[in-house]
């Protein structure tokens, strides 16, 4: 998750910072996925990553999904979804 949260970091740093990132794993059609909420320092950096990336909000964040290229095991029992990472920048 650190580098997907690194290229994350990367691809909005020409929004501005971001101040708090939650992303959720979850498994749709047998494809592992990245479900990603995050706020940017003010409204108006977020109004121009969504409009940039084609992105949409949920209950006040940005958030999109992302498909990861990671091969789902038979070890991947369990909810097909739960919190991978959350995390509050100061």
């Amino acid at each position: 998750m650190t580098s997907l949260k690194s290229a994350l970091h990367q691809l909005c740093s020409e929004f501005g910072r971001i101040t708090r990132l939650d992303i959720l794993t979850a498994m749709h059609e047998g494809t592992k996925q990245a479900i990603c909420f995050l706020r940017m320092e003010h409204p108006e950096q977020e109004q121009q990553l969504m409009k940039t990336l084609g992105v949409g909000r949920f209950g006040g964040e940005v958030v999109f999904v992302l498909n990861l290229s990671v091969p789902v095991t038979t070890e991947d029992h369990g909810p097909s979804s739960q919190w991978a990472d959350s995390n509050l920048y100061k």
